[in-house]
């Protein structure tokens, strides 16, 4: 399941970007505030807020069992010279394919080498992993010497 709500995570945002949204809400899942912040950590984003239905919060809230529904991730987009910064963002690893790396295949995948089906990194271009219970950029993962699922690549 978490990889359909990927898949329509990836969707939104290449639709908000073509559309040139400032602003843009997605669910909340740990999945999906993940990849968020590795793609802030990354700077293809320029701010994550949590919030509701409504907009970003005012007060912090912490999430429970009793609002999760109603609960958003509110993401600001970035532009530079009124071009988005993301380009492009496609998923790798999809529920009907699901791809696993090797420590030593996700090592080739960071130096540049295509591996299996995924083509080889262009500049200015990141693979995010995960690692067990995070998600990880490709590079991070190569350093600490992971295994894991690609799960998107952006551009």
């Amino acid at each position: 399941m978490s990889l359909i709500h990927l898949a329509n995570y990836c969707a939104h945002l290449r639709n908000c970007i073509n559309a040139t949204h400032a602003k843009t809400s997605i669910p909340y899942t740990r999945l999906l505030l993940q990849a968020s912040l590795g793609l802030y950590k990354q700077g293809f984003i320029s701010s994550i807020q949590k919030g509701s239905v409504q907009g970003p919060d005012q007060v912090p809230t912490d999430v429970t069992s009793d609002n999760i529904s109603t609960r958003r991730l509110w993401l600001d987009l970035k532009y530079r010279n009124n071009v988005p910064v993301i380009r492009g963002i496609n998923v790798i690893s999809k529920p009907g394919r699901k791809i696993y790396l090797r420590s030593d295949e996700i090592k080739a995948l960071a130096s540049g080498f295509p591996v299996r089906k995924i083509s080889a990194l262009e500049p200015a271009e990141s693979i995010f992993i995960r690692c067990g219970t995070e998600v990880l950029e490709v590079q991070d993962a190569a350093k600490r010497n992971l295994d894991g699922e690609p799960l998107f690549r952006v551009k």
